[in-house]
């Protein structure tokens, strides 16, 4: 047997043995409320942002000086050339609010959306206009009731006519007696009629 080499049959593979691998987490340690560091700590901070308050007005002035300064260095014609891009961007915005009030108008979109129309050219807004309609629930339009009477314009109605028109020709509750009665309703003292 000592000159017996090990087959595969008698040499056992070695078991895997399944690793759990579960994070572990330090125990939680609550630290005791100290009243004094809070306060410091609280102290601590507002200098903190009294002194981020103090930079960034610095720092505003900084750059507008920068602004002053650039200004003055700059050529005549480069101020003129700045002066007619800002014109240049003021028209454009101008030109693009205009076409945007007439497709909104074209379209029948509530003004709300005009904003929110894309698009170079008036063609393109109104392609995007007629997408967003279509995305808008349809409205009911209220029929129209005319204040004056078709026939004679020159009248108008009275109170009386839009109340009865709103609300049902209206009358008197103790006009009809026999009515009430009939009904099963109110209360009848004797002598009544």
């Amino acid at each position: 047997m000592a000159d017996e080499k090990p087959t595969t049959e008698t040499v056992a593979a070695p078991a895997k043995v399944a690793e759990v691998t579960e994070p572990v987490t330090p125990p939680v340690v609550e630290e005791v409320f100290d009243k004094d560091r809070a306060m410091n700590t609280i102290h601590a901070l507002r200098e903190i942002e009294k002194q981020a308050r103090k930079d960034a007005k610095e720092l505003e002035q900084f750059k507008a000086e920068k602004a002053k300064r650039d200004e003055a260095e700059m050529t005549e014609l480069q101020r003129i050339q700045k002066a007619a891009n800002e014109r240049e961007a003021e028209n454009a915005k101008l030109k693009a609010d205009i076409l945007r009030r007439d497709v909104i108008a074209e379209t029948g979109l509530p003004a709300i959306f005009a904003d929110r129309l894309k698009g170079e050219t008036k063609e393109d807004m109104l392609n995007d206009a007629q997408e967003l309609a279509k995305l808008l629930p349809t409205m009911k339009v209220a029929p129209h009731v005319p204040l004056t009477n078709p026939a004679n314009a020159s009248t108008r109605e009275t109170e009386a006519q839009k109340r009865e028109r709103l609300f049902g020709k209206q009358g008197n509750v103790f006009d009809d007696m026999e009515a009430i009665k009939a009904s099963g309703g109110g209360v009848f003292m004797k002598g009544a009629k």
